[in-house]
């Protein structure tokens, strides 16, 4: 950690899950997806903390609301809106891609998650994976609302109870949408991609700066050694439970296309409990000296930088994987797809590298400009810092 306060290893952590999801989009695993999992729980745990420290600043809240949304939409809205306006021209100019009308209204308003609901829905590698920004968006527009208007003792008791109702409403998606298909693999898809599914994820994050669980719990070190033993055991007795065609270190037991075993109720709860205990684990002083390798990977130069740009990578891999690189990974072993994968990330870091410096950063300065620290808030904390600094700002997924 900087002294500063900036926690450098976020942007690693975030930089592992861009890893993860790139990977499972390359066929690699079928495990990477949790990559969007651990993006839903940092992002719990830094906006939450964002706004549980706004709380107690000085101004009104209608004050407090508009820097919130202001700020957010700087950092989301440019790329996430010029993504789409330039496809749109492509649509335009070339009536490419054909799907472009039909998903407008739903790319505009952040509801590309509802899309499979309806009839005649097909993926897409343009838009698909833009689900999840839709319940990231979501969330940014609700959580203010719990954050700076509910009573501390009220925000606590909802963090933990919609922790622990999770898996029943995952439950029971999953079995509305099996009285109305047949079809398991797509009864997963859309429970997957439903924002009940993923409230809880927030909200494991969320307590970490709501219950101030890195500055109580005095060893998260041995929390995360009991969470790691706890997810290889279950994920691989899921596994030896589960036919499949993929080895164990290609599925890992969280194959999340599957609904045997309900795996779709509680594997959600398992890899968040997981996620919150790593984030823990980072921004905790009673750990600053635990694990010095597994530390070190995370604050490595090049994972920081992928991590500070994991937004950018996560809107254009798939373009560039399909349209700029396509076949890279048609190569016959999986080995040899090991190996693609190395030019594939280069490709899609440079050009979102690009973008960010040429494009994206115009904007991120324009919001610190606009929100400038007052007084006040030139007396944060060093954990304050942490959480507002643009390098941990809590971009997702991107």
């Amino acid at each position: 950690m900087a002294n500063n306060g900036y926690i450098r290893s976020l942007d690693g952590l975030r930089a592992i899950a861009i890893l993860l999801v790139m990977s499972y989009h390359g066929e690699l695993d079928h495990y990477g997806w949790t990559g969007v999992q651990l993006f839903f729980v940092l992002s719990g745990f830094l906006i939450t903390g964002i706004l549980w420290n706004e709380r107690s600043r000085p101004g009104s809240n209608s004050f407090k609301f508009k820097k919130f949304w202001v700020r957010r939409a700087l950092r989301i809205f440019p790329l996430y809106f010029g993504y789409v306006g330039i496809i749109g021209l492509s649509y335009l100019f070339f009536r490419f891609p054909v799907y472009y009308p039909s998903y407008f209204p739903y790319l505009i308003t952040y509801t590309v998650n509802y899309i499979p609901l309806f009839p005649g829905w097909y993926g897409n590698p343009l838009f698909t994976h833009l689900w999840s920004l839709s319940i990231e968006e979501q969330f940014y527009l609700i959580f203010p609302f719990i954050i700076l208007l509910g009573r501390k003792g009220v925000i606590r008791t909802l963090l933990l109870s919609i922790i622990a109702l999770g898996p029943l409403a995952r439950f029971l998606l999953g079995e509305y949408f099996k009285t109305k298909m047949s079809d398991t693999t797509l009864v997963a898809h859309l429970v997957d991609m439903h924002t009940l599914s993923h409230l809880d994820a927030f909200c494991f994050g969320g307590i970490i700066p709501v219950l101030s669980l890195d500055t109580r719990l005095k060893h998260p070190a041995t929390i995360l050694g009991s969470a790691t033993i706890l997810l290889v055991s279950i994920g691989l007795l899921n596994f030896l439970n589960t036919p499949t065609p993929y080895n164990f270190w290609q599925d890992g037991g969280f194959n999340n296309w599957y609904i045997n075993n309900y795996q779709h109720v509680w594997i959600y709860s398992l890899f968040n409990l997981f996620s919150a205990s790593l984030i823990l684990f980072l921004v905790s002083k009673h750990s600053a000296s635990k694990l010095p390798l597994l530390r070190k990977i995370f604050e490595s130069r090049w994972m920081v930088s992928i991590g500070r740009i994991s937004y950018g990578m996560y809107v254009f891999h798939w373009l560039i994987l399909v349209y700029v690189i396509p076949h890279l990974f048609d190569m016959g072993t999986y080995w040899m797809k090991l190996v693609t994968f190395i030019p594939y990330v280069a490709a899609v870091y440079g050009f979102s590298a690009l973008s960010y410096r040429l494009y994206e950063s115009r904007f991120i300065r324009m919001k610190d400009r606009l929100f400038k620290s007052p007084d006040t808030d030139k007396k944060r904390s060093s954990s304050d810092t942490a959480i507002v600094r643009e390098g941990s700002a809590g971009r997702i997924n991107g």
